[in-house]
């Protein structure tokens, strides 16, 4: 049992983020992994990219196309892909007629550029600090 409160936090009164076009995003993080749940909506913007941080990439509900490296994967209700550090990928937007995607992301470790968007949580315990990165070769 811990000496401090342990919060109760709901996904609706989470700080919403728009980090781009058609994507509504909520950040959460515990000692070594961060979670994001975002809304893909048909408008999105595909933006292939890579970083450090291992990923679960997992469609909750509806369907987009995942590309991650050379592979293309067609991600319907829950389904997820573990993406490798260091390799590019990116989901195109749903289809309209398939609305909205509900999609959940876990990364791992810590990613420090999502530390402050995680400030509005009170149960740090001490051990939320993103560690050092191993850096492709």
């Amino acid at each position: 049992m811990t000496d401090r409160p342990v919060p109760l936090y709901n996904l609706d009164e989470i700080p919403t983020l728009y980090p781009r076009q058609g994507v509504v995003q909520r950040v959460f993080r515990g000692s070594g992994v961060c979670v994001s749940f975002s809304e893909l909506h048909p408008d999105m913007e595909p933006t292939p990219h890579s970083h450090p941080w291992e990923q679960i990439f997992m469609i909750l509900k509806g369907r987009v196309k995942l590309h991650v490296g050379d592979q293309v994967f067609d991600m319907r209700d829950r389904s997820f892909v573990r993406i490798p550090p260091n390799v590019v990928h990116y989901s195109e937007p749903p289809r309209p007629e398939d609305g909205v995607a509900l999609n959940l992301d876990i990364f791992s470790p810590l990613r420090p550029d999502y530390f402050e968007l995680t400030a509005y949580q009170t149960d740090d315990f001490g051990t939320s600090r993103p560690a050092p990165l191993k850096t492709a070769k």
